[in-house]
């Protein structure tokens, strides 16, 4: 519990303002990161690897809706902690588009959230919550998306590793990526389950990618 409390007051930071901020992406970065084309597979190959994604995140929470050329996967939650609370909702688009014999994806995460925090009312220390909306914006980074488009290459076929939250967040650590992965790594309320079957394994690490 300690644990993920822990995770709870580092999104709760984050997701306030108060973590650090790197430089904006260019169009070209965020489109590297946010795309992905698999070559010999198809539009509804492609949308049905994603909707299984979400489904082993955190089963009938996301609630997946479709259109011709993608879906969409809605996921409401909530932390509680011992003075304050936090409550929000995921938005992920997914669009396929077939060209041929590959197929172009595209995926992105906005967060909409808001936080409860205990405050003074007078200065005879009564206290009372306030309610502390926060407009909802894209996730920005590329930590959220390198655990998704490895998992979408594992459900593809196209590897034999499954990126566990702890490879994620290792990754994190090393550098490797950066942001917050929480819409699909939140340890606190995400069930995070595996294929059946699966053996996960450590992905190099940044001197090995390098060499």
């Amino acid at each position: 519990m300690r644990g993920k409390t822990a995770v709870a007051l580092a999104l709760l930071a984050t997701l306030s303002g108060c973590a650090a901020k790197r430089p904006q992406q260019t169009r070209e970065e965020w489109i590297n990161t946010t795309t992905r084309t698999y070559q010999g597979v198809t539009k509804d190959q492609a949308l049905a690897a994603a909707e299984k994604l979400f489904r082993l995140a955190d089963g009938d929470d996301f609630v997946i809706t479709y259109t011709d050329d993608g879906i969409q996967a809605t996921r409401p939650w909530s932390m509680y902690m011992v003075i304050s609370a936090m409550s929000g909702t995921d938005y992920w688009t997914v669009r396929a588009t077939q060209a041929g014999n590959a197929v172009r994806v595209a995926a992105q995460v906005n967060m909409q959230h808001q936080a409860i925090t205990p405050m003074p009312t007078t200065s005879s220390g009564t206290w009372t919550a306030a309610v502390m909306p926060m407009s909802g914006s894209p996730v920005v980074g590329t930590a959220i998306y390198d655990v998704f488009w490895a998992r979408m290459d594992y459900l593809l076929g196209k590897t034999d590793t499954w990126m566990t939250c702890e490879v994620a967040d290792k990754r994190k650590s090393e550098g490797l990526t950066w942001g917050y992965n929480e819409p699909l790594c939140n340890s606190f309320n995400m069930a995070d389950s595996p294929p059946d079957g699966v053996v996960a394994a450590m992905p190099a690490t940044a001197k090995q990618e390098g060499q």
